[in-house]
């Protein structure tokens, strides 16, 4: 990824739209993760109702191993119960929350670039905007994930070529560096 600008004079515009850019794919890459892990919960949620009901239906026609079937409905009834606490409940209302935030983040911080691009801030006003915007992420990502993101390596490929569509489709191709000499 190289910025809109590659010359000395521009390196806190370039570096701010290197950290916006980072930021799209942190956007992109928590989407994933957090539509992977809706998939889990939802194929863990029709188990648990075809595990239920097919007990019950199953020993309703059957009437033979009353134990078992029951063992299996009480089983169905405890994971229920206890879905809130289950990791992927947790990691998901956590990745769904984080994604709300960083695109809040990302809202922003597009807003402020058109101002950055259009050279109505210093260089160290440029620099104070960018540390601002690095601490904000930091916070949201461990306020939601204390341990450390997850990482999943395919979903950050997918995201970075999101985020690059994304930026294409915005600001038009950036020149590579190949593309400047030539």
């Amino acid at each position: 990824m190289v910025a809109p600008h590659d010359t000395d004079a521009h390196r806190q515009q370039d570096l701010y739209f290197n950290e916006l850019f980072q930021l799209k794919i942190g956007c992109e890459y928590m989407r994933l993760y957090r539509n992977g892990l809706a998939r889990w919960m939802t194929r863990f949620a029709a188990l648990r109702a075809i595990a239920s009901s097919g007990a019950i239906a199953t020993w309703a026609v059957v009437q033979a191993y009353p134990l078992v079937w029951g063992g299996i409905i009480a089983a169905s009834q405890l994971a229920d119960a206890l879905k809130e606490v289950i990791p992927v409940t947790a990691r998901h209302k956590a990745a769904s929350a984080l994604t709300m935030a960083l695109d809040a983040l990302l809202i922003e911080a597009l807003y402020e670039w058109e101002g950055i691009y259009a050279a109505q801030f210093t260089n160290e006003e440029i620099t104070e905007r960018r540390r601002k915007l690095m601490l904000l992420r930091h916070d949201a990502e461990t306020k939601h994930f204390p341990t450390g993101l997850p990482e999943r390596p395919g979903y950050l490929v997918v995201a970075e070529e999101e985020a690059t569509a994304y930026f294409d489709a915005m600001f038009g191709p950036r020149q590579t560096d190949d593309q400047d000499q030539g």
